[in-house]
């Protein structure tokens, strides 16, 4: 029996297979015969595997669009960039480093058109807009056969010692910034667009084998990664998962579907068989059908799918037996799950048409078949195939496979999953708020000898973080605070917030927020909850919470079930105006300032520069320090006592007065207590308690010039600052 042999020549995927192929005559070669030997296996799915660098990795050649991890043929050493800021006014200067790092990846040995996203660490690093979502710089090479060596590596390596790598598909990345990967290179994958649209299996097959196999293979897939030890091992895949015969010609090899189409002819041998060969009696045909158990009841092929960015999906197709065999297929190729599922399906229509063989011999002087051939050897009408064949003296002894017909598609519309995506979207402009917080936000119930100044920054769906500086007075931005590391939750109200009077639970007011982008999901919260600190916002100065988060449509929400003025910042209901911000403070986003980089009760000035902003965005606050203050005292009181002295008294509150324990004062969070009292436009009294005694006499003069009731104003007197004010009437 004559045997076939392919030997792959050199070392690149897809090079031309060895001059055997057009010396093999009268041999179908096909996956169960050419591509059964032990101890080889074929191209499969690395989960998209991080990228290597190791000397002698293999370089794929890709076909249509894939995504694929890359070999890091080149790179510096990690730069490391200081930078010293602040220093004046008697401040501590800070010293801040960055790193970056210039590499260069291989891609594909097959000339690719372009370079779409690209992944780091599996987040987008590279948009489809082609917008960075790191600072770098990017240059591509398709891997032509005149492209010239790159300025980087050339000015970093030894003159005349710089190769161009052509031939080769090359990614350059200069003083990539690492700050968000931990300060380390990356894990990069990219989606490769080496041709444009789908790319034929049969293209790809006549590719790989180069001259010495052509292909007559219509199916279409979006991309293909030609990985494996050698030629042999990609064509097994594809033979595999599309059920192909490679056939030997006159002039070579060709590839074509082993299912027969409903009207092709079939070669009769009946007159053909022999009974008898050299006076000897030659065994009838043999027929063998292989158990109906012994061939799979489920066929699972593995792909790449580009409705999840490439990642692996798996496809499964079942029939009806009792058959347990089970078998799995990795494909290295991006397509659809319809046409997966339809790949899965034909295979295993296949192999169970295809269970059915029969042995039998024919005389040399017949009519000639070859594998391949369509062929009726009985009275029945079934169709057979050539398999293969084996030469005697007087006969041809053939072995025959049942053709299988028409392989139908899928009955049932199949899913992919639920994708697992990165969003791609552009950063946008940055929108900044500053948020000067009575309390801080990780120790509300604790005194805070620091101001508590939080920025918030967001932007579009892309927007992922913005470098943070102090601008001074005079304009220069020369103080870096640090990197805003995740968006906030921001949005607007576009109408003002109505007072609730002296009502902290507020039943009647509704708060209406647009929010900045879709992101941004506000939720309600039951008592229980509010009471643990959830939906804690600021509108303009106004700190509140909201039990219901009701979305209206727009990216907006109608907020009720307020709870008003917390923090002391019941003073600030009556002050709303229109389009102020809306900054939701529990969750990720906030920013503290530390307190070196301003002074509190002063104005300060911050900008941000982030990937979508042309310009620094600048915000200031006035007087930054609310942390600071004494809260306001409140439920003023006053009486006249029997000997005609009015005393006005009112109720104390405290910077740490967020938790009141059981029958215990609230702490009074100052150095010693004390307060200012103004009647009309005079301090009357600083008294260490809360109460003040106006004398009989005092209060006689005021009736005596026509006064029949007292403004009254106390403040507290604070270490740092005094209150807002505290104003009622007093009547005389």
């Amino acid at each position: 029996m004559a045997t076939l042999v392919l030997t792959a020549v050199g070392t690149a995927i897809g090079g031309p297979i060895g001059g055997a192929l057009g010396a093999m005559l009268g041999q179908q070669v096909d996956q169960n015969i050419l591509f059964k030997p032990q101890g080889r296996e074929g191209p499969r799915l690395q989960e998209l595997a991080v990228q290597t660098s190791s000397y002698g990795s293999q370089i794929p050649r890709l076909y249509g669009n894939m995504r694929v991890a890359g070999t890091v043929i080149w790179a510096t050493d990690l730069k490391e960039i200081s930078e010293s800021s602040g220093g004046g006014k008697g401040r501590p200067s800070s010293t801040t480093y960055s790193y970056s790092a210039c590499l260069a990846v291989a891609l594909s040995s097959r000339n690719i058109a372009s370079i779409g996203r690209i992944w780091a660490d599996g987040k987008i690093f590279r948009g489809s807009a082609g917008d960075f979502k790191t600072e770098t710089g990017f240059r591509f090479y398709g891997g032509q056969e005149d492209q010239g060596v790159d300025g980087l590596i050339a000015s970093a390596e030894a003159a005349g010692e710089t190769p161009a790598y052509r031939g080769l598909a090359v990614a350059v990345f200069e003083d990539m910034d690492l700050a968000d990967y931990g300060n380390r290179i990356p894990s990069l994958t990219f989606e490769v667009i080496a041709d444009n649209g789908a790319v034929s299996v049969g293209a790809i097959i006549d590719d790989i084998a180069g001259k010495g196999m052509s292909a007559s293979v219509d199916d279409q897939i979006d991309g293909f990664a030609v990985t494996g030890q050698d030629g042999r091992d990609v064509l097994s895949a594809i033979g595999e998962s599309f059920s192909l015969s490679f056939l030997s010609t006159q002039g070579g090899m060709i590839a074509e579907p082993r299912q027969r189409h409903d009207d092709a002819a079939a070669v009769s041998l009946h007159d053909h068989i022999v009974a008898s060969r050299d006076g000897g009696i030659v065994e009838r045909p043999e027929t063998r059908t292989l158990a109906e158990t012994k061939i799979p009841r489920q066929y699972s092929l593995r792909y790449y799918d580009p409705a999840r960015d490439y990642q692996s999906g798996a496809q499964n197709a079942f029939r009806p037996g009792q058959s347990r065999v089970v078998r799995h297929q990795d494909f290295p190729a991006a397509m659809d799950a319809a046409k997966a599922k339809n790949i899965a399906q034909a295979k295993l229509w296949l192999l169970y048409q295809e269970r059915s063989t029969v042995r039998l011999h024919v005389l040399r002087t017949g009519r000639p078949v070859k594998p391949g051939t369509l062929v009726q050897w009985d009275d029945s009408n079934d169709i057979w195939r050539v398999r293969n064949w084996e030469l005697h003296r007087g006969s041809v002894s053939l072995t025959l496979s049942k053709a299988a017909g028409a392989i139908p598609n899928a009955e049932r519309p199949t899913d992919n999953g639920r994708p697992v995506k990165e969003l791609d979207a552009l950063a946008g402009i940055t929108r900044l708020a500053l948020v000067d917080l009575p309390f801080a936000l990780d120790a509300p119930a604790q005194v805070s000898d620091n101001s508590r100044l939080y920025v918030a920054a967001a932007g579009d769906l892309g927007w992922r973080h913005a470098q943070l500086f102090v601008v001074a007075a005079d304009g220069v931005t020369n103080d870096f605070i640090g990197q805003i590391p995740a968006p906030a939750t921001i949005g607007t109200a576009p109408e003002p917030l109505a007072s609730s009077g002296a009502h902290l639970i507020d039943r009647k007011n509704d708060l209406l927020v647009q929010m900045h982008n879709s992101n941004m999901i506000l939720h309600h919260a039951d008592q229980a909850q509010l009471l643990a600190g959830y939906n804690i916002a600021a509108i303009g100065r106004e700190i509140i919470q909201f039990g219901s988060a009701e979305p209206i449509g727009d990216d907006r929400y109608l907020l009720s079930g307020l709870l008003r003025g917390l923090g002391g910042t019941e003073g600030e209901m009556d002050n709303h105006g229109t389009d102020e911000d809306f900054i939701l403070l529990k969750g990720a986003g906030l920013t503290e300032i530390e307190a070196r980089h301003f002074m509190p009760f002063q104005p300060v000035t911050l900008s941000v520069i982030g990937r979508g902003d042309d310009i620094p965005v600048l915000r200031s606050i006035e007087n930054p320090g609310r942390a600071l203050k004494p809260w306001s005292p409140v439920h003023p009181y006053s009486t006249f006592r029997n000997d005609g002295d009015l005393e006005i008294g009112w109720t104390r509150r405290s910077r740490a007065g967020l938790i009141w324990p059981d029958n215990v004062e609230i702490p009074l969070a100052e150095e010693v207590e004390k307060y200012r009292v103004w009647i009309g436009n005079e301090i009357v009294d600083e008294p260490h308690v809360p109460v003040t005694v106006v004398s009989a006499a005092t209060v006689q003069a005021y009736r005596d010039v026509s006064v029949s009731s007292l403004l009254v104003e106390v403040r507290q007197i604070g270490r740092h600052n005094v209150s807002d004010p505290l104003l009622f009437v007093v009547p005389i």
